[in-house]
């Protein structure tokens, strides 16, 4: 329905808007309530980056705080009354009121600053310059990777830094590009609002009556000072980051309707001139000269496809499983000479689901959903169905135009997502990364921690009831049934199907998942080989084992704590890597279970994978639930670096006879849970004679890496575009 309203013209100042006053000191205005980690953050910023010889820090304590927030604020307390002043309101008054207080003790220019933001160098000064570069501007917003219509890189959209970058470097970056356009806005940012005083003078303070808490304040501002004959404008060489919603919680989507409404009442040419300045969207250019320089030089294949879209379950370092590391790993090479886009699922328990969060990593659009599977509909909780995810993914289709999606995992998004590419004729290319379209669990493994002989629904759903709501027995097994049915179209929209291993192959072929003459590619996975191998530690007592992956029980971990109990800590030790908070019952299990040969290390970055590597002596990979390939155990091997792996799935496969001797041996990890007697056996014999250690290691295993198996993804890719429209996918019912 088309607006009622003429939009206002935010790009051309009144008649008369006042001569400017000499630019002097400012005063920088910092509302605070909760949030004790971002504001110890931001105070920190702001002292390395902010001359207090020439400006005053103006804090406006909302209310009692908790002891943290208190301990945050010793960073500034001792500072001369004319470097910081504190004010403290003794009971709440919300957030403009807090910053009304902070603006009626100045008579200077003033800057609006979120707790939850941290400044960069020369953030003031150049703020402050574009604020007189014209004596009709009253408001100067810089870019922030959260600010709306200030956000960078993508418009409008909540981004995360670019992978790699500090808010810091990332600030010189765009200051560095910036031509100093100095976009005009119809409305500034809150999060930081640089105001000038003659524009405080004319206008009056923020709407406190009408906008209390929060929200909106600055927008009906700056209106005002549209209507006064202003100007409102974007700082295009000044970057801050914004972590976000961080004092507002769960009541901000109520605040922001609220606000909304207040603003249509007050200025009903508000929503009008929003629409027109998202439609022409004047920073772009802006925008786009930091996306180019973040990206660098792209040489675009000569054939398609040229656009492709990963479609993922995680991504680092947010989510660091196998299945996301390998689809990092093969984006960030498509991404030096193709446009790549990722969708992937995000846990957030401060975001609501269906928010995002975008990213920049290596020049591919990184699109992360939140879905932190609490929602009651068990359709989505369960990633068969959601509406939001659906209409987001097709919106995200439409600004992509992929030439082709790859499926790596639907687990966190929804079934009916690829439905959404197949319909628009896209085709598809579907990786099997593990058990999870026949198994919710993924891997075959059973409540009890046994291999299952095949899914049916009465087995699933005592295995894994997917709702409790009543009548749960019947609607459980609905839903299982209805889990298949989805899935299995998802199969059959696939073009083509990639695996790792002839063990998943083999096993989606005896379940009945893939028919005899599907278009299915096994071409195990390369991994990432450090350019410089780090350095091993010298032989000797005591040995140390590792186990590298998720803290959950079908990776059997609690097996090789098992193992070690007994073991003389002085002759052998036991490290556990990986995030201890995944599952806190398995993790109190694992810690009750261990020795002191036992040592849980918790997570660690990819960079230092080489370095954990290289205090190793053997990699243990003690599995329950079916493996599809074993990236950690093959990243071991390029290491040099033996390893003791179950018999389970692709694991069986690690040490082919025609490879030669191998570099570890296998064990069946399921003799007794209890008294892993064949583990045990081996450690024992490993520590008696370390000799062996070192004669494996002498005859490394040749794993495949990753440039030359994202050469043959390449190659699948082909073969799909070229048989489009002649190859029928025999999947079977």
């Amino acid at each position: 329905m088309p607006y009622r309203h003429t939009p206002l013209d935010w790009t051309s100042p009144g008649p008369d808007p006042g001569p400017d006053r000499a630019p002097g000191p400012v005063d920088v205005i910092v509302p605070v309530y909760g949030a004790a980690a971002e504001l110890a953050a931001c105070l920190n910023s702001l002292l390395r980056h902010t001359d207090l010889d020439r400006h005053r820090l103006i804090l406006v304590v909302d209310g009692p705080q908790e002891s943290a927030v208190e301990k945050a604020l010793e960073a500034v307390s001792g500072r001369p009354e004319g470097q910081v002043t504190i004010l403290r309101n003794a009971e709440r008054r919300g957030f403009v009121g807090s910053v009304n207080r902070g603006m009626a003790v100045s008579d200077r220019d003033a800057v609006l600053l979120n707790s939850d933001t941290e400044v960069t160098s020369g953030w003031l000064e150049r703020l402050q310059e574009a604020a007189y570069s014209d004596p009709a501007i009253a408001t100067v917003t810089p870019f922030s990777n959260n600010a709306t219509i200030a956000s960078l890189p993508r418009f409008a959209e909540v981004n995360a830094l670019p992978a790699g970058w500090s808010a810091d470097r990332f600030a010189a970056l765009v200051e560095r590009v910036s031509k100093r356009e100095r976009p005009r806005l119809p409305t500034g940012v809150g999060i930081c609002l640089y105001i000038k005083r003659k524009a405080l003078e004319r206008l009056g303070l923020f709407d406190q009556e009408r906008f209390g808490l929060g929200y909106g304040e600055e927008s009906e501002f700056c209106f005002r000072a549209l209507k006064a004959g202003f100007l409102n404008v974007l700082d295009d060489a000044t970057f801050i980051y914004h972590a976000g919603q961080r004092s507002f919680g769960a009541s901000r989507s109520a605040r922001v309707r609220a606000a909304h409404r207040a603003l249509r009442r007050l200025h009903p040419e508000y929503l009008p001139t929003i629409a027109r300045f998202l439609r022409e969207d004047p920073p772009r250019a802006a925008r786009e000269r930091v996306l180019a320089e973040l990206r660098g030089p792209r040489r675009l294949p000569s054939r398609e496809p040229r656009r492709v879209l990963h479609l993922v379950h995680g991504w680092p370092p947010w989510s660091s499983a196998g299945t996301e590391i390998y689809a990092r790993r093969l984006v960030l090479r498509q991404a030096a000479w193709r446009e790549v886009a990722v969708y992937g699922r995000l846990a957030d328990p401060g975001r609501a689901l269906g928010e995002a969060l975008e990213v920049e990593d290596g020049g591919a659009r990184v699109r992360l959903m939140v879905n932190n599977f609490t929602q009651r509909d068990p359709l989505s909780r369960n990633a068969l169905h959601d509406r939001r995810l659906a209409a987001d993914f097709r919106r995200l289709l439409e600004e992509t135009r992929p030439d082709l999606l790859h499926v790596h995992h639907l687990a966190g998004h929804a079934a009916t997502l690829p439905g959404l590419a197949a319909r628009r004729g896209i085709p598809i290319l579907y990786q099997i990364q593990d058990w999870w379209a026949p198994c919710a669990r993924a891997n075959l493994l059973d409540a009890k921690r046994r291999l299952c002989p095949g899914p049916s629904p009465g087995l699933c759903t005592a295995c894994l009831p997917l709702t409790g709501l009543p009548p749960s027995p019947l609607l459980n097994r609905a839903l299982y049934k209805a889990r298949e049915r989805l899935l299995r179209r998802v199969f059959r929209q696939a073009d083509a199907f990639v695996m790792g291993s002839e063990a998943i192959h083999q096993s989606y072929l005896d379940l009945g998942w893939l028919g005899a003459g599907a278009r299915a590619f096994v071409i195990p996975y390369g991994i990432e080989r450090p350019p410089e191998p780090a350095a091993r530690r010298r032989p000797g007592a005591p040995l140390r084992f590792g186990v590298i992956g998720s803290i959950l029980p079908h990776k059997g971990i609690h097996v090789a704590v098992a193992a070690f109990r007994g073991i003389d800590p002085g002759r052998a030790t036991l490290q556990v890597w990986g995030d201890l908070a995944v599952s806190p019952a398995y993790t109190a299990e694992l810690t009750a279970l261990a020795s002191p040969a036992v040592r849980f290390e918790g997570s660690f970055a990819e960079e230092r994978r080489s370095e954990i590597f290289g205090g190793l002596d053997v990699l243990i990979v003690p599995s329950l639930g079916l493996e599809s390939f074993g990236l950690a155990a093959r990243e071991a091997l390029a290491e040099g670096v033996p390893v003791l792996a179950s018999r389970r799935g692709a694991l069986a496969e690690l040490f082919p006879p025609e490879a030669g001797p191998p570099c570890g041996a296998l064990f069946d990890p399921e003799l007794d849970p209890e008294r892993p007697e064949e583990l045990r056996g081996w450690i024992e014999r490993l520590v008696a004679e370390p000799g062996i250690i070192e004669a494996w290691a002498a005859n490394p295993t040749r794993v495949k890496e990753m440039d030359e198996h994202a050469r043959e993804i390449e190659e699948i890719y082909e073969k799909i575009l070229a048989a489009r429209g002649r190859t029928s996918i025999d999947i079977v019912e």
